[in-house]
Order: C-alpha cells, then structure tokens, then sequence
C-alpha cells in the first residue's frame, strides 16, 4: 500500500478500481451531453419534419423535462438497490444501461422509442454516479487517500464534454463514408445523430473486461455476510436524526445544478447569438428565420394531407423518403459545382453526379405518377410537401454562413466553460487536502458565485462579449467544482446501509429532477417578465437565476453537517 519513499501506493487491483471509476464518470457526462448535441435533428428525423419547425423544439423540450423526471425517480430507486444489493453490481447494471440505451435509440425510428432509450440513458448515469462514490468511498478507508481518489477520479467527468465534442466534430465530418446503418426507408442511414449515439457503447467495452477483477465494497459485504446490514428505507433518510442532513444537501444540489442548467447549459444556444459582435449576423438571419416559421406554418398544414396519402398508398412514403434524399444529395452537389474554391476536375465530376442524379429523380417522377395513377390527390400532397421542403433548404442554405459563425461562436464559450469546470474540479481536489470545514470549502466556490455570475451575465453579456467566454469560464469553474464537492462529501454523511439512498436523494430528486428545472425557470418564467425570450432577456433571466442559485446555496451551507469522524458507520 505504500512506497520505499512512505508515500501512498496503490496495488494493481486498486489501480483497476481508479481506471473503472474514470471511465464510469467521464462517460456518465459524455452520455449526458450527447442530448443537446443529437435531440434536435433526431427528432426532426423521426418526425420528417425539418429542425426549425416548432414541433421539434417542442419535443427537445419535453424530452429534457421528461430525461430529468425519469433520472430523479429511477435514480433514486437505483441508489436504494446500491444500499441493497451491492455496490459494485448496480455500478456495472448502471454502465450497461447507459452504454446500451444509446445504442437502442440510435436505431429507433419512432419517436416514443425514442424518447424511452433517452430516458433510460439518464437513469443510468444518475445511478451510476452514486453507485461509483460509494463504492470508491468504501473501497478506500483511509480519509486523505479517500479524498484523494473521490477529487481526483471525478475530475474525468469534465473530460467527457471535451471528448464528446471531438467525437461530434470527427463523425460530422465523416459520416457518409461510414457503414451504412440497416434503417427503412425515408430514414437516413448515414445520419450523424445516429453514428453519435453508437458511440456510447465505448465505455462497455473497457467496463465489462476490468470489472470482474475488481472487488465488491469489503465493509459493505462484511456486514451483509454477518447479518448486521440493516435494509435501507426511504423513510429512514427523514428520520430525525438524518432529515437535516437529506433536505439541506438535496437543496445545495439543487442549487447547483439550478446554476449549470439556469445559466450555463443555456449559454452556447440561447445567450451567446445575442453578444453585440455577432449583431450583424443576427440581422441578417431574422428575416430568413421569419420566412422559415411561414413556411414551415404552411408545412404543418400540408403534412396531414401527406400522412392520410401514405396511409391510402402502399409504398408511398417509402418512395417519397428516397426522393427526398435524391434532392437533399442534388443540393449538396450543386453547391459543388457552384463553387468558386473548386478547381475544374472537381466541378466536372460534380456536374456528371448531377446528371446522374437529375436522371434518378426523373426514374423517380415516373415511379410516383405509376404509384398514384388511381390517387392523383396522393400525388398532389406529395408534391406539394416536396415544395415547401424544397423552400425550406435553400432558406436553409441562406442561413448557413452567419448561423455557422453564430454557432462556431457558441461551441467556443462551451468550451471554455468546460475547460472552467475541469480545472474547478482540480481545485477542489487539491482544496480537500488543506480545508477541514466543509462548509467553508463550499463556501470558497460560492461567494465568489455572487460576483461572477451577475458579472458575466448582465456587464460582460452587454458591454465587453470579447470577456464573455472568460466569465463562463469561472462561472463553470464555480459550478461545477461543486459537483465533485458533493461527491466527496455525500458518502460521509449517511450510514453504511442509506449511503447510496441518502446520496442519491440529494444528487437525483435534489439536483437532478428539481435544480434542472431551473432552465424552464429561466426561459419560460423569468424571461418573459423582465424582457422576452430573445438572448439579452435569457441572459438577464440567467443572471437572477444564477446569482440567487448562489445566494440560496451560501446560505445551507452554514446548515450542513460536518462529516462524524472516519469509522464506516
């Protein structure tokens, strides 16, 4: 256990335990951040409807509410089955829940299915996390090694927002050499979405080789073997003796969580269009986003006319699907041959596509007249869906280059507030080892909070958008050091048989069902009354939210608990 040079070691089979333990939290949060990325164009897939249409945020925003709803009731069961049946047999039911389900939904081609897969990704990763620190808290008695291993393997869950951004970029860039995916017809077999999602399986791989040679927690089995392990219960986590200690964390989680999903998980699509510098570009896509929402009002009422012509035709929709890809693959060649960068081989060969294309959709015309000769109201609502598709695209393409700047603009500020969190969640790990009082540590992270977010949000927002990505920057590092706060602590405060209940009320029900509710508060509630659901108002919205996030979590933390001394309770 211990060096020539008296500092701490670790044997083989704790280094197994370290490597399964990052792999868990660097992935949990990699799985998390596949929804913002994937949600919209899936469900615009599935529906056949494009991504701008209404219908489609509307469903992104069920889906968010529905993912958090599901993470906070099955978390906190998962967390009752960790105090049950084991430590390490839900952390590895967790892994495979959450590495699988992305796979399911990557080739679900309805929208409830869909939505389910979803929804199980969430719970698998809200159990997972309480799982992993109480088993890593357990397996490792020694309080400053303890401390050690809880901050330092946690800090990984920040490198799943930089690699899942890698994985984004690579698959968008390569998704049509990949291997087509075994989809029917009208659904895109080469859909980035879908590729993204596959991904997920990576880390089953790693966990299904190393977690067979890794132990169950020693203190939780010897209890259980020796009869002494008491059967957890959810009322027991509000008994009076711990029902301080199980309302004051599930508020500071929620408080938490409230900053990061309140403000910053709205920073890179709802705030940033709105800095001053990318004015120009907003000016020039609103008129293009109005003519979209017209369009796209005429789109809903030709849809249901279509749905009723597949329903009467057999194979309509089917035919319908490939001409939509014929004429989706006839734009993305035109732009080829229309480009001025490309030199003359390249255009000729983008030419002699086209005619090889314009002659499939010919091929195609004839088809449809054939399929509808006796439903020549079928072929009608075909076309005339076709129509407004076809309006929608090259509205579409005339978004493009300023969209492209706005959104390149976003990545970037979500990048930094993810290089923020990372290094918050190193602070905190090197702050465990000198600061004794935890609730001075938390308050290191949030009374600087009362300062940044107004800061960021409202001055730097309106007055200097070059210092913006700096703000979200250390909001991120205040944030989320907090999460890994939370990790480290939660263990210590509930008994060996309601560790994982008790830790996962507070991190599932507290943070995850009711501080991710804070978006809504932000955008649907505050928003509106102080100045719209434009950026400058989500921004100001953010600000208050953010900031009394902060001031609500400065205040618990003089109610929190200090840990009882070491003993495995």
């Amino acid at each position: 256990m211990t060096s020539t040079s008296g500092a701490p070691g670790f044997t083989r089979t704790q280094v197994l335990i370290l490597i399964v333990a990052a792999i868990g939290f660097l992935f949990d949060t990699y799985e998390l951040l596949l929804l913002p990325l994937i949600a919209a164009p899936a469900i615009a897939e599935i529906l056949q409807v494009p991504v701008n249409n209404p219908v489609v945020t509307d469903w992104v925003g069920r889906l968010l509410w529905l993912a958090a709803l599901s993470g906070g009731v099955f978390g906190l069961l998962g967390g009752w089955l960790t105090d049950r049946l084991g430590r390490k047999t839900v952390l590895g039911l967790s892994i495979a829940v959450y590495s699988l389900s992305p796979v399911a939904a990557a080739f679900s081609t309805g929208l409830g299915w869909f939505i389910f897969f979803r929804c199980a990704t969430f719970v698998g990763v809200c159990v997972e996390f309480v799982a992993a620190i109480t088993w890593l808290a357990e397996l490792f008695q020694e309080k400053k090694l303890k401390e050690k291993v809880l901050g330092w393997t946690q800090a990984f869950a920040s490198l799943g927002g930089l690699f899942v951004t890698m994985v984004s970029g690579w698959i968008l860039k390569h998704s049509a050499s990949l291997p087509a995916l075994p989809l029917p017809e009208p659904f895109n077999q080469h859909a980035d979405w879908r590729y993204l999602l596959i991904t997920g399986l990576l880390p089953a791989i790693p966990i299904a080789l190393l977690l067979p040679f890794v132990p169950e927690s020693q203190v939780w089995l010897e209890r259980r073997r020796a009869g002494a392990l008491r059967r957890p219960s959810f009322g027991e986590i509000f008994s009076p003796a711990l029902r301080r200690t199980t309302l004051v964390t599930a508020a500071l989680s929620a408080c938490a969580y409230g900053v990061a999903f309140g403000a910053l998980q709205l920073t890179p699509t709802r705030i940033v269009p709105g800095l001053k510098d990318l004015s120009a570009e907003q000016q020039t896509l609103r008129p293009l986003q109005e003519e979209a929402g017209l369009l796209n009002k005429q789109l809903d009422e030709v849809m249901p006319r279509f749905q009723q012509a597949c329903g009467d035709v057999a194979g309509l929709r089917e035919l319908a699907g490939q001409r939509a890809k014929t004429r989706i693959a006839m734009r993305a060649v035109g732009k080829s041959v229309a480009d001025p960068a490309a030199d003359a081989a390249a255009k000729a060969a983008a030419r002699e596509r086209l005619v090889g294309m314009t002659n499939q959709l010919t091929k195609l015309d004839g088809e449809l007249a054939a399929l509808t000769a006796v439903k020549p109201e079928a072929k009608q609502a075909v076309l005339d869906r076709e129509k407004i598709l076809g309006q929608l695209g090259a509205n579409r393409a005339k978004q493009e280059g300023p969209d492209t700047v706005i959104k390149t603009r976003g990545k970037n500020v979500q990048f930094w507030q993810e290089m923020g969190g990372l290094f918050g969640r190193i602070a905190l790990a090197l702050l465990l080892a000198v600061i004794v009082s935890k609730g001075t540590l938390l308050r290191l992270f949030q009374i600087p909070g009362l300062i940044a977010v107004p800061l960021t949000y409202i001055w730097m927002f309106q007055n200097q958008p070059d210092l913006f990505q700096w703000g979200i920057a250390i909001v991120g590092f205040l944030t989320v050091a907090q999460f890994s706060y939370f990790g480290e602590y939660l263990p210590k405060v509930f008994p060996l048989h309601l560790r994982a209940t008790g830790g996962s009320f507070a991190t599932n029900v507290g943070g995850r069902m009711i501080g991710t509710s804070a978006a809504f508060l932000t955008t649907n509630i505050i928003a509106p009354m102080i100045g719209g659901k434009g950026a400058a108002g989500v921004a100001t919205a953010a600000a208050i939210v953010g900031t009394s996030m902060f001031a609500l979590g400065l205040i618990l933390s003089f109610f929190i608990p200090q840990p009882k001394a070491e003993d495995g309770h």
